[in-house]
């Protein structure tokens, strides 16, 4: 029988990482995501943020790494976010710990370290899933009967995993580009696919009662569909215990959150919609408006140039 992953941290060590390369993010994003992380969680022992250039600004709570010397290929920085798949290296990590990544426009509402206790092992891999039948046996046995084509590919805006995995996956994929396999195949082109391949055999799910995708959770083609599913009884309280909501959308940015007036309807490229009121997100509502809000104030403080700029939705 398959042991159930844990879904308490409490002082299990774990390390947090986050990438930050051009001008899309900054320190204030950052050093908002890590605060809130070690504030919520007592087990978080290390927090590496791999840069593509020192960032003064950044806590010295924060540990900056360079992106290892073979993923700076300026391709590896555009569509498919190849450079993500560092986050895996030894070069960067702490030694055999569970870690968690975590992309930079997403809100900590309460303990991080619960995701990364989802780890028990070296093989352990967790993504954000893929609609429809997500990791479902269904979906491995399919790609069994195809091997290769069929797998179902996850989202790397959280990806919890062990630093001590072997093969390792940032090694294996830098001998693969090396020697010229599969190099234009999609698995070998975009990081969250690759992830998805490497790991298809013991990927699972980040728990929707962990961690969810605004544009999905709180967003619908439906809006009858989501008004009704934001009152479910089971839905308010898997939304109560959720410990973290990524943004990842072009239309969400901590800028356009912080004063969108209260009502708007919100709407994404793939014809998801949403009113932005606490009537109809719930709780998070008011935790999404203070954390953008303290991003905002922190880079005006900075004395940023320029706004933040959200990167395209992938899925």
């Amino acid at each position: 029988m398959t042991k159930a992953p844990d879904r308490q941290s409490g002082e299990r060590p774990w390390c947090l990482v986050m990438a930050l390369w051009g001008d899309k993010y900054g320190a204030a994003h950052v050093n908002e995501l890590a605060g809130e992380a070690r504030r919520q969680a007592p087990g978080l022992t290390k927090i590496v943020l791999l840069t593509d250039r020192h960032r003064p600004d950044v806590a010295p709570m924060v540990s900056q790494a360079a992106f290892p010397d073979y993923f700076q290929r300026p391709e590896f920085f555009q569509d498919g976010y190849r450079i993500k798949l560092s986050i895996f290296s030894r070069l960067v990590l702490p030694a055999d710990m569970p870690c968690l990544f975590v992309d930079l426009d997403t809100i900590v509402l309460g303990d991080l370290g619960r995701i990364a206790a989802l780890v028990s092992g070296p093989t352990d891999c967790f993504m954000m899933p893929p609609t429809g039948l997500g990791f479902g046996r269904l979906r491995r046995i399919t790609d069994r009967i195809r091997p290769g084509m069929n797998y179902p590919t996850g989202n790397s805006s959280l990806v919890a995993f062990h630093s001590g995995a072997e093969p390792n996956l940032a090694e294996t994929f830098q001998r693969m580009h090396a020697a010229g396999t599969d190099v234009d195949a999609r698995y070998m082109l975009i990081d969250d696919r690759f992830i998805s391949w490497f790991a298809r055999d013991n990927l699972r799910a980040i728990p929707n009662d962990l961690a969810v995708m605004f544009r999905r959770e709180f967003l619908s083609r439906s809006l009858t569909w989501l008004w009704l599913r934001g009152r479910l009884p089971a839905v308010r309280r898997r939304r109560e215990g959720l410990v973290a909501i990524t943004l990842n959308g072009a239309a969400f940015s901590a800028d356009s959150m912080a004063d969108m007036a209260e009502g708007t309807l919100i709407r994404e490229a793939k014809g998801r919609k949403g009113y932005w009121s606490e009537s109809w997100i719930g709780p998070s509502w008011q935790k999404i408006i203070a954390s953008c809000r303290r991003v905002v104030a922190a880079r005006q403080t900075a004395g940023a140039a320029s706004p933040e700029v959200a990167p395209e939705s992938r899925r």
